[in-house]
Order: structure tokens, then sequence, then C-alpha cells
């Protein structure tokens, strides 16, 4: 469903000579809940456990929700740089896979991050939108 090579750059950590990356998985909120769940994946995850093993089919899920964002033409450097600024959740310390990755949580599709709007739709990818999303 998502980047291919997610597994790979998620052992390796940032591009090797593609300039500034960021690792996210992608989840979106339970309503009511602190949970959270895998874009492509099942079961509902709270991100800030501490002291919980990542089995491997949560691993998987989280990796199959994943994406490697690079700074380009369509991506601006400090989009990716404040998306590096995302704390790893501690649940996601816990395993070699995912120890480098940020989770983006998309609320109705989106997050708002440094005054931009990101999201992400099936076929088009992540978007950013740097309208002024205050509605000023």
């Amino acid at each position: 469903m998502f980047d291919d090579g997610a597994a790979a750059a998620a052992a390796s950590g940032p591009g090797e000579g593609t300039g500034l990356s960021v690792h996210l998985v992608l989840v979106r909120p339970l309503p009511g809940s602190p949970l959270v769940m895998p874009l492509a994946g099942q079961g509902p995850l709270d991100l800030q456990a501490e002291h919980t093993t990542v089995d491997d089919e949560t691993v998987r899920n989280l990796l199959d929700s994943s994406l490697v964002v690079d700074a380009d033409e369509d991506i601006a450097p400090e989009v990716v740089a404040a998306l590096r600024c995302l704390p790893v959740p501690p649940l996601f310390r816990l395993s070699p896979w995912l120890r480098r990755c940020r989770a983006l949580v998309l609320q109705d599709g989106c997050a708002v991050l440094g005054g931009v709007r990101i999201g992400y739709r099936t076929g088009r990818g992540l978007w950013v939108d740097q309208a002024d999303v205050t509605g000023d």
C-alpha cells in the first residue's frame, strides 16, 4: 500500500545521498480514545506504551502504513525538518525496525504542523498545503 522500501529505510535511517528525509508511520486516532490505528492495519495501538513488546504482525502493519518523505520540489525542506522534529513514539523505540520512525496522526485525513496541512491520499500520496490553515 505504501513505500515498498519502507522496511529497508527504517533499518538504515535517512536516505543516503538523497538529502533531508524522514520515515513516517501514518495512523489515525480512534474516536474517544488515546489509541490509534495504522492506516494499513488492524488493531488499535497505544503509541505511548513503553513496556510493550511489538509483535511481528504489528510491526508489519506499521511498516505497511509507512513512507519515506524526501525534501524535493513538492515537499519543502522546512516541512521535512518539522516532521523530523516529531518525537519517536515510545512504542516504536522498542523495535529495531521502527526506532527511527515518527508517527503522523491524521485526523480526518490530515494533520497540521508548523502552519501547514499535511495529509495522505491513496493514489496521490503525501500532500502538503502551505495555505493559511488558521482561517484568518
